[in-house]
């Protein structure tokens, strides 16, 4: 009697069926042909038909085991700072938007070569990020690793290297001599004030990530590369204390309550240019004709905002996308140079930003 469709046979049901060893079943319906062991094609038919009568289904954990494989890469992201998260009334917490487009990019990418993608968070009180990752390598959970987030003084790198577990950089790595695609934000820092200085501005108030991001230490390399090339000097205001919508709102809603306002607002990522948006809404200052405002990142909601804000496009999900197509070559065995890559960011002028007004 065949099995129904809701029962699933295992190989030794098959082997019963036809009369031949598990282990004849299982090089057959693996594909694996060995020198003097092989079955005929009158008895390879026979296992392929009972396979197929009895609704045999190859058990996906038992095949990664054999193989030593598990067709999954990991992406590690550190989720303990508040410029990752966005807090909610209720107690809840958001990722950041442009999080969303790196899984995304990052799923389509690896599928391409037949890999999962498994998000693994940490970070948070009482969470060690770094023990968090150790165990991943250690218990081999995953072929290959993404991190992001990288800290001026993260030991990740060094740490995953010694495990021996192949991994890819997504972003500024803080080590040398490793695989890592990246935006350049020494560029983003510098493209800002060049752009808002190209538009007559001298008062441009810069909200930065934390220094202790490689990608906020790059960018304040920029800034101040700008800021002495266009002798802006007390002209241009920095400040790296404020993240994400709320922390940028209440910053500058205390600046606005000082003198001398800026006349353009270069806000860290889209959801701190939110946070600009509505305290300068507040103040009843207009934008562009009161206060220019740019900002990077650009997730796709952002083209749907009033005004549509001038970015620095940081290209996340290519940068996501090159960071999975260089992480499944290396799971491949295809020789990759172990180097930093950094893509430029791309300037794109929208309806945020123009000439300061003359006060």
């Amino acid at each position: 009697m065949e099995k129904s469709d809701s029962l699933v046979a295992r190989l030794e049901d098959v082997a019963a069926r036809v009369g031949v060893s598990r282990s004849e079943v299982s090089r057959v319906l693996n594909g694996r042909v060995r020198v003097g062991k092989d079955v005929g094609a009158a008895t390879r038919e026979r296992i392929l038909e009972a396979a197929r009568e009895m609704n045999y289904r190859p058990h996906r954990a038992a095949q990664s085991l054999a193989r030593g494989r598990t067709d999954i890469a990991a992406l590690m992201m550190v989720i303990d700072r508040d410029w990752q998260l966005s807090p909610f009334s209720n107690g809840g917490l958001e990722l950041s938007p442009h999080y969303h487009e790196i899984i995304g990019s990052l799923t389509y990418t690896l599928s391409q070569y037949g890999i999962h993608l498994l998000l693994a968070q940490c970070g948070g009180e009482g969470s060690d990020p770094v023990a968090a990752m150790e165990k991943l390598a250690r218990t081999r959970s995953c072929d290959g690793m993404i991190i992001t987030d990288m800290r001026v003084d993260d030991t990740r790198p060094q740490i995953l290297e010694e495990s021996g577990l192949p991994f890819v950089v997504r972003g500024s790595s803080p080590k040398a001599g490793v695989v890592a695609v990246g935006m350049d934000n020494v560029a983003v820092g510098y493209q800002a004030v060049k752009y808002l200085h190209s538009l007559g501005h001298r008062h441009i108030l810069f909200y930065n990530i934390g220094l202790d991001l490689m990608s906020g230490q790059r960018r304040f390399e920029g800034f101040c590369q700008a800021r002495e090339e266009f002798g802006l000097g007390s002209g241009i205001e920095y400040y790296d204390g404020a993240h994400h919508e709320n922390g940028a709102y209440e910053a500058l809603c205390e600046r606005l309550k000082c003198p001398n306002i800026p006349t353009a607002i270069f806000a860290e990522d889209e959801m701190g240019a939110f946070g600009a948006l509505r305290a300068l809404s507040e103040a009843g200052l207009r934008v562009p004709e009161d206060v220019s405002v740019m900002t990077c990142l650009n997730a796709r909601f952002m083209r749907q905002v009033a005004p549509n804000l001038t970015v620095l496009n940081v290209r996340q999900s290519e940068v996501a996308a090159q960071a999975g197509h260089l992480l499944a070559k290396i799971l491949q065995g295809e020789p990759v140079e172990k180097q930093q890559m950094l893509l430029p960011p791309l300037l794109e002028e929208r309806g945020s930003t123009g000439p300061p007004a003359r006060r």
